[in-house]
């Protein structure tokens, strides 16, 4: 039982030998389990149709939601990464807002992307 002041009356003390460490490469061992790969993408799906969705009211010219897509992470570590990629170059300003170039009055955002974190 610890003396300290901030300890918890009751609890132990954690020492150093009472810490969880982590394996190295078992994020690599959990990302090929079965199943994982498929539920990453799933999920992925899933938060790209919240960010079309919200999308969908910005319809100008309907290039901002056709540009959303889920695509496969590249690079050697990342073979079970999907991303939700949104490539239309006018993204930023229609998703946070920008100043109007011919009235200089601010124009708000849709938000959608942060629609896709919810």
């Amino acid at each position: 039982m610890s003396t300290a002041p901030h300890a918890i009356p009751g609890s132990r003390q954690l020492r150093w030998w009472n810490v969880a460490t982590v394996k190295t490469g078992l994020g690599r061992r959990l990302a090929n389990l079965p199943g994982v790969n498929e539920a990453v993408h799933s999920e992925a799906e899933s938060r790209a149709n919240k960010v079309r969705s919200a999308a969908a009211g910005h319809v100008k010219s309907g290039d901002f939601a056709r540009s959303i897509k889920v695509i496969r992470a590249s690079g050697p570590h990342r073979r079970q990464d999907w991303l939700v990629a949104v490539t239309d170059p006018n993204a930023i300003s229609i998703n946070w807002g920008h100043i109007d170039a011919v009235s200089g009055r601010p124009v708000r955002g849709i938000h959608a992307i942060e629609r896709g974190l919810e």
